[in-house]
C-alpha cells in the first residue's frame, strides 16, 4: 500500500499506520512501534518481542521419518523454538546430536522435548560471523598447503575446524532469513555466498580425508592446490578491500587453473583425487565471485 508522506516540523516526516495492522497488533496513541532500516526500506513492527517469536510443533509417530537435520532446517527458517512429540525415545537421541549455535534443549519429558534460541541477542552480529566463515576457511586452506609442503601438521585438528564453520555458517542463513541483511538489498547475495563458504570448507574436509588415507601426491598436484588455495584467498581479501588490479588479476588466472586442473586430473590416483578437489575449489570460489560483484555493483562499478 502506498501512503502520504506528511511534513509535521522542518526535520520530521510523518507517514500514518493502516488501521486494522494497528488494531491487530494492539497499537494506541502513546505506544511504541520498532522501526528497523533495511537500505531503501523501513520495517515497522510491534514492540512486543513475544509476538515476534517463532515456533513450532513436530509430531513424529509411526507414519513420520525424524531426520535430525530437519532441526536445523527449521533453526535456518529462523524458528526460535521447536517441540518435538515422539514416541520412540530414539527421535530424542538424535535431537541430542544436534549442535546449533544458539540451540539447546530446554525441556524433556517423557515423549517430547523442547528446543529454544538462548543466543537472541548474537542475532545482530552477522558480518561478524561471515568473517569468521572466511577466516575459518582460510586457516583450512593454508593449513593444508602447508601440509603438503612438509610441515607437520595435524589433519584432524584442521579437520574439526569444518564444523566449526558449519555452526557459523548456518547461524548467517537463519540471520539473514530471520532479520534480512542491514542493506536488505544485498540480503539474498549474502546468503549465498554464507552458503557456498560452507561448501568450501567441505572441500577442504574432502581433501583431509584423501590425505590421511595416505598416499604420494605430485609435485605438480601439490602446486596446483596450492595455487588454487591462493585464488580462495584472493577473493577473501577482495572481498573486504576491493581493489581493481587485484580483482583483474584474479579474474585473468580462472581460466589457466581450470586447464591445469582437467589436465592432472586425468593422471588419477591420489594425485588425480587433490587436483579434483582443487578445481572444485577454484570453480566454487568463482561461482561466488557472482552474488559478491552484484550486490556491490554500485561501489564497484559507479565510482
Amino acid at each position: 500500500m502506498r501512503r502520504k508522506v506528511i511534513q509535521l516540523s522542518v526535520k520530521t516526516l510523518v507517514v500514518s499506520l493502516p488501521t486494522d495492522w494497528a488494531v491487530q497488533n494492539n497499537i494506541k496513541k502513546g505506544g511504541e512501534v520498532e522501526v528497523a532500516e533495511k537500505g531503501d526500506r523501513l520495517v515497522i513492527s510491534s514492540a512486543n518481542d513475544a509476538s515476534e517469536l517463532m515456533k513450532i510443533v513436530l509430531v513424529v509417530d509411526d507414519r513420520k521419518v525424524f531426520d535430525k537435520r530437519y532441526i536445523g532446517d527449521l533453526y535456518i527458517k529462523g524458528y526460535d523454538e521447536i517441540k518435538v512429540v515422539f514416541k520412540n525415545s530414539e527421535v530424542l537421541d538424535e535431537v541430542k546430536k544436534v549442535d546449533l549455535l544458539g540451540y539447546e534443549v530446554v525441556e524433556t519429558g517423557t515423549n517430547y522435548c523442547v528446543i529454544k534460541n538462548v543466543l537472541s541477542a548474537l542475532e545482530s552480529e552477522f558480518d561478524t560471523m561471515l568473517r569468521k566463515c572466511f577466516l575459518l576457511s582460510k586457516e583450512m586452506a593454508l593449513s593444508i598447503c602447508q601440509y603438503l609442503g612438509g610441515k607437520n601438521i595435524n589433519l584432524k585438528d584442521i579437520r574439526a575446524l569444518e564444523a566449526e564453520n558449519g555452526r557459523a555458517s548456518v547461524f548467517c542463513l537463519r540471520v539473514l532469513n530471520k532479520n534480512g541483511y542491514k542493506d536488505g538489498a544485498k540480503t539474498t547475495f549474502n546468503y549465498v555466498i554464507a552458503r557456498e563458504i560452507e561448501a568450501i570448507c567441505d572441500i577442504f574436509k574432502y581433501i583431509i580425508d584423501d590425505l590421511s588415507e595416505g598416499g604420494r601426491v605430485s609435485k605438480d598436484a601439490k602446486e596446483y592446490y596450492c595455487d588454487a588455495c591462493q585464488f580462495f584467498i584472493s577473493f577473501y581479501e577482495i572481498f573486504y578491500k576491493y581493489e581493481p588490479e587485484k580483482f583483474k588479476r584474479f579474474y585473468s588466472i580462472r581460466k589457466e587453473l581450470i586447464n591445469r586442473g582437467r589436465e592432472l586430473i586425468k593422471k588419477g590416483g591420489l594425485s588425480g583425487d587433490i587436483a579434483h578437489h582443487s578445481l572444485n575449489l577454484v570453480v566454487a570460489t568463482y561461482n561466488i565471485c557472482g552474488p559478491f560483484l552484484t550486490m556491490n555493483f554500485k561501489e564497484i562499478y559507479e565510482k
